[in-house]
């Protein structure tokens, strides 16, 4: 079996709890008060901010260039591409530069973000894709079933959102995520499959916490 498969099966019930959980409910039906999606937005752009140093601890960890170069297009691909969803939200929000700068990360933003890190900064390139695999891929899962919702895609706010993580490109993007993963999970021991396992799940639990401190706006 994939270590894909297997990271799966052990976290697709707490995946499922997303779609329960008022702010993802809220996304898709449009109930979604907007302060709590303003909050959101400038979280998630400082979590972007430190997700995207995950990424490039990956050019660190990778000895070969063309993978050097794999972990190079994630950062441009975070950076300059979903960045962009949260720069043109946030002008739409009334955010400004300035509000941008003095923002400060909640603690379970900053609870996440260290864990990542550390686990990258500790591991290997398995553990750095395997950190960031939860959050890309669940918002895969979430913009895909969203996608399905009546109206979910012309919503005047939350559409765009809905569109941008159920698109063909993020996709892809995710499915060679996900197959950069297997591949070079190729081979490895079941104790280790066991501790990828747990940083798996650990990531999803905090994608949880995120939704929760997100719809609480919760410093």
């Amino acid at each position: 079996m994939k270590l894909s498969n297997v990271l799966y099966e052990s976290v697709k019930e707490i995946w499922q709890s997303y779609l329960q959980h008022p702010f993802v409910k809220g996304l898709g039906d449009g109930t979604l008060p907007e302060d709590a999606f303003r909050f959101y937005m400038l979280q998630d752009y400082l979590y972007l901010l430190e997700y995207s140093k995950v990424f490039a601890l990956g050019v660190v960890k990778s000895k070969e260039e063309k993978l050097m170069r794999r972990f190079a297009k994630m950062v441009h691909n975070t950076l300059d591409g979903e960045m962009n969803i949260h720069k043109t939200y946030m002008k739409r929000l009334g955010i400004s530069e300035q509000e941008i700068q003095n923002a400060k990360q909640s603690l379970a933003n900053r609870s996440y973000t260290s864990y990542m890190l550390e686990v990258a900064y500790n591991g290997d390139v398995l553990d750095v894709l395997v950190s960031i695999l939860a959050c890309a891929w669940s918002y895969q899962m979430i913009g895909a079933h969203h996608k399905q919702l009546p109206n979910a895609l012309k919503h005047p706010l939350y559409g765009e959102w809905v569109w941008a993580y159920s698109s063909e490109q993020y996709q892809k993007d995710t499915e060679q995520l996900i197959a950069l993963t297997d591949e070079l999970a190729e081979g490895i021991s079941l104790k280790r499959i066991e501790q990828l396992k747990e940083v798996f799940v650990n990531c999803s639990r905090y994608e949880y916490a995120f939704w929760d401190m997100s719809y609480q706006k919760e410093l």
